[in-house]
């Protein structure tokens, strides 16, 4: 299944040349995948193809920071609503879940990024990835300076926010659970919430 906001801009090219690449990944594997496959998917000629993005490591590059906005976006419009602390890691962990489940190869390819990003991309990908943690993070300063939420080192939010959800998520895209990840939104909401809380603001009833 292509990302619908893929398919929404299928007669840019560009946006099709990306399309084209994710089905062919997802069908073949990024290593496997060749420039002849996504020109024949995305009916784009050789030259439209190199004057977007050069290569097939372009072309990947691409699609792992559009996946990476498409994703950061989504979570932190949906956290910056929350109207406190508990409902915005709620909001967190919900995003998440139906982001992976509404866009399962697009999710995949991100959870492959070892595969994904060339080294000469893995600078630019690192900053974009900080960039909107970052963004992400500075919605929950003021829980920190209120002491709502525990004061801990940097380093340690990611995991404790999103770690279990992530795991989750890699087993259901692997086919390895059939449970549906959105069913586990309260749970793994709840356990970040404990995680973090600080002793003034116990966990309410999910």
């Amino acid at each position: 299944m292509n990302p619908p906001d893929i398919q929404a801009q299928s007669t840019d090219r560009k946006s099709a040349i990306l399309a084209a690449a994710l089905a062919v990944f997802s069908e073949k594997g990024i290593e496997a995948t060749t420039i002849d496959d996504i020109r024949q998917r995305s009916q784009a000629s050789v030259g439209s193809i190199y004057h977007h993005f050069g290569n097939k490591e372009s072309i990947a590059a691409a699609l792992f920071a559009l996946g990476l906005d498409d994703y950061w976006g989504q979570l932190i419009a949906r956290t910056r609503a929350a109207p406190d602390a508990e409902q915005a890691i709620r909001a967190l962990l919900t995003t998440h879940l139906d982001w992976i489940v509404a866009k399962p190869d697009l999710a995949r390819f991100l959870f492959a990024r070892r595969q994904a990003v060339s080294p000469a991309h893995e600078q630019a990908i690192r900053d974009l990835t900080a960039a909107h943690f970052k963004e992400f993070f500075a919605l929950f300063k003021p829980w920190f300076k209120q002491g709502i939420l525990r004061r801990l080192p940097f380093e340690l939010y990611g995991p404790l926010l999103l770690g279990p959800a992530q795991e989750l998520s890699r087993h259901w895209l692997g086919g390895r659970v059939g449970l549906d990840p959105r069913s586990a939104a309260g749970e793994l909401s709840r356990a970040a919430w404990l995680s973090l809380a600080a002793d003034a603001a116990p966990p309410s009833q999910v």
